[in-house]
């Protein structure tokens, strides 16, 4: 079987750049043929079908007025992605396209073109970013699903994206673009990695076909890693609104412990952070950047418990799948996705979410309990072992290729 991979990005950015990378792995592992398609980036890995890629933008720059021009256009249509993906689609020829992140640079103008030419295309969902205006369904640190469903005008009049009117408006407009021309229903299949979101889409009226599949972990890859050295607790992940470290920083200082916090990644509040741990006085407190590899996954296999502490309604993020089959304790809010992997106080750990007081006092109790936090740990890693083998996505993956295939003929 020849298979079509699409993502925004070819290097690895995040959750859905490893959940693309991993599914290219676990296809090729079982005899199949890959192709990739995204946006050009000297960070990108190295493939034969870079020559396809699409000029980027840096929605994170300060762009000049051309720039953002051609940004906007991009939230509804992206000629050159358009005319590459035909280029790409009549060399390689693929049976199946699979989808993973596109909006605001790829563009969803490319699911017509793969629509057009007859080519069964299955999507995996990450965000929000199909049912509403917010992908993280999160405005100013507290749930937002005033758009529900489909008034995505609310959007403008809260606020809702970076609480600027302006881009709260083109993101309603984005929104109301794509339910008008039914841009996702020419999708054959949908895969959603936690039945959380899974719901939540239902809740918002989205009826099309999604299934089930937990994203796969290569947990061999990460045994061999040196551990790190000391006493810590680590959180790793990007520095931002969402994720709620600015909790667990608070958290954190009100316990007495002489046990470390090791916080790992990088992202908008990473500045403002290392202020605020300056201030507490947290010498113990350390930040290391981005890390990757071996270096990550030492980190991850010496801390005593990972800590979680996000605000939003995370799906199946690798930073609570990783720590768990490497048989380390988790720590986490008890919402959305990870309320759904982690059972409190059996194979890992919850406290109410925004709840500082809740995170401090877990925290402490838990560092206290060795015995606890191993026994904890032996059921976390058989319990990711179990339900995110590589061998059995693939082996569900397949069938929900077949079932596009299938949709696709009775569309």
């Amino acid at each position: 079987m020849r298979v079509l991979l699409i993502n925004n990005y070819h290097y690895l950015r995040g959750g859905s750049e490893r959940a693309y990378f991993d599914t290219a792995r676990v296809l090729e592992a079982h005899g199949h043929q890959v192709a990739f398609f995204s946006t050009a980036n000297s960070r990108n890995k190295a493939t034969p079908w870079s020559k396809y890629f699409v000029s980027d933008i840096d929605l994170s720059a300060d762009l000049g007025p051309l720039a953002k021009v051609k940004a906007f256009f991009r939230l509804f249509a992206n000629p050159e992605a358009d005319r590459k993906l035909k280029r790409l689609i009549a060399e390689f020829k693929p049976d199946v396209a699979h989808l993973h992140n596109i909006y605001h640079h790829l563009s969803p103008s490319i699911i017509k073109v793969l629509r057009k030419a007859g080519i069964p295309t299955v999507m995996t969902l990450h965000d929000y970013q199909l049912i509403s205006p917010n992908r993280n369904l999160l405005v100013r640190g507290q749930i937002w699903e005033r758009s529900k469903p489909n008034r995505f005008y609310r959007c403008f009049f809260d606020r809702c994206v970076q609480n600027s009117p302006a881009k709260s408006l083109i993101a309603a407009l984005e929104s109301y673009w794509h339910y008008f021309f039914k841009t996702y229903h020419q999708i054959d299949c949908f895969i959603s990695p936690s039945v959380f979101l899974m719901k939540k889409f239902r809740e918002f009226g989205f009826n099309a076909k999604i299934f089930y599949l937990p994203n796969p972990v290569f947990s061999e890859d990460m045994y061999g890693a040196p551990y790190a050295e000391g006493e810590y607790v680590l959180y790793y992940g990007r520095l931002a609104e969402e994720k709620g470290v600015q909790d667990l920083l608070k958290a954190y200082s009100s316990i007495k412990t002489e046990i470390g916090l090791n916080l790992v990644g990088d992202g908008p509040l990473a500045e403002e952070l290392k202020k605020k741990a300056r201030r507490s006085g947290g010498k113990n407190i350390k930040f290391f950047g981005r890390l990757e590899g071996e270096r990550l996954w030492g980190m991850v296999k010496g801390a005593k418990v990972v800590v979680i502490p996000s605000r939003w309604y995370e799906n199946a993020p690798y930073s609570i799948l990783e720590p768990m089959v490497l048989g380390r304790p988790v720590l986490v809010s008890g919402i959305g996705g990870l309320a759904e992997i982690v059972k409190d106080g059996q194979n890992g750990f919850t406290f109410k979410v925004g709840d500082i007081d809740d995170l401090g006092f877990k925290l402490k109790r838990i560092l206290d309990d060795a015995d606890l936090l191993a026994e904890v740990g032996q059921r976390a890693e058989k319990d990711i072992k179990s339900n995110n083998s590589p061998e059995a996505y693939y082996n569900y993956l397949i069938d929900i290729y077949f079932q596009a295939y299938c949709q696709m003929k009775e569309g």
